[in-house]
């Protein structure tokens, strides 16, 4: 997501905001059909993947694996299809040309490899190939962009760029998990006809609400675009994108706990506990900075783009609630209890989409801002009552208190006119301190949160924080 961050602030100071929101729309299209392809796999064939690799039984991973591929590779197929038949219809409603298709068809069958050989690796917790996959796949995507933005090739040249990611991606990906399966045995207890059968009726609970999501996501920049125009559409997407990074920075958490949390027999419910609660500790510093200096951040992009600051601090504030549902949704899949994961999916979700058509025609912009943030509160108020069937206890006097802490400190660091780029960094540092020393952060949490990551990632993270602990407590 920072990748992302990066290579739309490069593009949007080379090219026009209209541009930036054709291509966005563009982009946004094609994640739809790529959620459509992939029908949920990529996630569902996790929970199956994490417990295979965590008994040490390669054959089973490996017959998932095989599974898995055939079914996103029948789902890609089935989407181009209905593109060729329809394209007509997309053109004339998108209004594109027949380039920036065949773009988006490139962009699906490759995103949707992409997509499911990095779950694998995820779910095997070897993930350190997974930084340099992605320096080396941005580094080329931005590179590809920048010269055929120059060129003078608009949308085109900015989208062939972003494909490029997934295209350059997905072989390496491919390599590598070749490499996790070399040598190992085809001896499989299971049949590829079983491992088809819990692969989709693990996948179907996840991805109904999943596409609705997308739908939900990607159909602001669309709608906008529509009602407002390719200019407007650019502002809404630079901003949400930034919204969506904040968001994704601690929603890696959850994404590397899920495979952990599904081999796990006991103590899941305070795992997640924890989870929740570091990944606010994460994200609520980067939100209160992002919300009181949403002017100077979105200026960063062009004078252009300072119109979607208040789109900004609209959107920044679903960061929280986004979390808990989150983290209230992971549970409940690991637990295998799909339907419970269908309500919290669907809830927020369609909320966002029937309030996008309400809301945009009538506001424009803002209005799909408020759409995201109310459809947001509607998943938080659905997973607090998934919680409590499932016995999960949220500490909410720490959650508010975690909130309280960064909003407060980015407050009084705006008020006085500090420097953003200095006041994010006094606000996040600072937050952290200070939650260390209320002994909001703990040992137990830090423990439990860096512990799914790789063992030299964590155990440098870990020595770093008891030296600052120590500190601390002595200075106490």
């Amino acid at each position: 997501m920072f990748s992302g961050y990066v290579f739309w602030f490069i593009i949007s100071k080379l090219t026009t905001a209209a541009i930036v929101g054709t291509s966005s729309a563009v982009i946004s299209m094609t994640i739809i059909f790529i959620n459509v392809a992939t029908m949920g796999i990529p996630i569902g064939v996790e929970r199956f993947l994490g417990r295979s690799f965590s008994e040490k039984k390669l054959g089973n991973a490996k017959l998932f694996v095989e599974a898995s591929t055939v079914l996103v590779s029948f789902g890609t197929l089935a989407c181009c299809v209905a593109i060729l038949i329809f394209r007509n219809l997309i053109q004339s409603a998108f209004k594109i040309d027949s380039s920036l298709m065949v773009v988006a068809v490139l962009l699906i069958c490759s995103a949707s490899i992409y997509n499911l050989f990095r779950s694998v690796i995820i779910a095997s917790l070897k993930t350190k190939s997974l930084p340099l996959i992605m320096i080396i796949s941005t580094g080329a995507k931005i590179v590809l962009a920048i010269v055929l933005v120059l060129m003078g090739m608009g949308s085109f040249g900015i989208t062939i760029g972003y494909a490029l990611f997934s295209i350059l991606g997905s072989i390496l990906l491919v390599i590598v998990v070749m490499m996790i399966f070399k040598g190992s045995k085809n001896n499989a207890d299971l049949k590829l006809k079983q491992s088809f059968k819990k692969i989709l009726e693990a996948s179907m609970a996840n991805w109904i609400p999943a596409l609705i999501a997308t739908l939900s996501s990607q159909l602001g920049t669309i709608v906008v675009f529509a009602s407002n125009g390719a200019s407007q559409a650019g502002v809404y997407f630079i901003a949400y994108s930034i919204v969506t990074a904040i968001a994704s920075i601690a929603s890696v958490l959850f994404t590397i706990a899920y495979p952990a949390l599904s081999a796990m027999d006991d103590g899941r419910k305070t795992f997640v506990g924890r989870i929740i609660k570091m990944s606010a500790i994460i994200a609520m510093p980067f939100s209160a900075s992002a919300f009181f200096y949403s002017k100077e951040i979105m200026q960063l992009f062009g004078p252009s783009y300072a119109d979607g600051s208040f789109l900004l601090q609209i959107m920044v504030l679903a960061t929280l609630p986004g979390q808990i549902a989150s983290g209230v949704s992971t549970l409940a899949y690991s637990y295998g209890k799909y339907r419970q994961v269908l309500s919290i999916g669907t809830t927020g979700n369609v909320a966002r989409i029937i309030l996008f058509f309400i809301m945009v025609p009538m506001y424009g912009s803002i209005g799909a801002a408020l759409s995201y943030t109310l459809s947001t509160i509607a998943s938080l108020i659905m997973s607090i009552y998934i919680s409590r069937k499932i016995g999960l206890h949220i500490f909410w006097k720490i959650i508010v208190l975690i909130h309280i802490v960064p909003f407060g400190l980015a407050f009084v660091l705006s008020h006085f006119q500090i420097n953003f780029i200095v006041g994010t960094i006094i606000t996040l540092v600072s937050s952290y301190l200070l939650l260390m020393r209320l002994h909001i952060i703990t040992r137990s949490d830090v423990q439990d949160s860096v512990g799914v990551l790789p063992g030299s990632i964590a155990n440098s993270t870990l020595n770093l924080l008891n030296r600052i602990g120590k500190k601390l407590d002595s200075s106490y």
